[in-house]
């Protein structure tokens, strides 16, 4: 059980595993479509990707909200829950930068209730750098129900 950071080596030894689910984070507050993009060319096996602002947000509200508001609960655990995360699945995610964006994941899960989630210490370059695979194939998570 994972419930912080975990390296590429103990993440490689998992990519098969039915009850993990990894989750590309990357994102660009500049260029909001950069990270779908970059998740379209390569990602971690498996893995299925959260739009910071699609997945990981509400709507913002001009003059009401900030730029990335949490999103309602139901609505997160039914996204979490479409990408096959339930009770007993470690979570997995990772991005780009400097794991901002994997960390509001991590914490959103937390925050539902959800203690198996992990940040890719080192994120997409490190998994790079230690020659992990990659692939372009979507995913095919299993849907699970996600307890709120």
């Amino acid at each position: 059980m994972f419930t912080t950071l975990i390296d590429t080596a103990d993440l490689a030894r998992r990519l098969n595993d039915p009850d993990w689910v990894i989750v590309d984070c990357r994102f660009s507050l500049a260029d909001p479509d950069q990270g779908r993009r970059a998740y379209a060319a390569a990602h971690i096996p498996h893995a299925v990707y959260a739009d910071l602002e699609q997945d990981l947000s509400a709507p913002a509200v001009p003059g009401q909200t900030g730029r990335h508001p949490l999103p309602a609960v139901t609505t997160l655990a039914e996204r979490l829950g479409g990408w096959g995360v339930g009770p007993g699945v470690q979570v997995v995610a990772y991005d780009e930068a400097d794991g901002s964006f994997a960390v509001r994941l991590w914490w959103l899960a937390r925050w539902l209730g959800h203690r198996t989630v992990a940040v890719l210490d080192g994120g997409w370059r490190a998994w790079c750098a230690d020659d992990r695979p990659v692939t372009a194939a979507p995913p095919r998570p299993t849907p699970r129900l996600h307890a709120t």
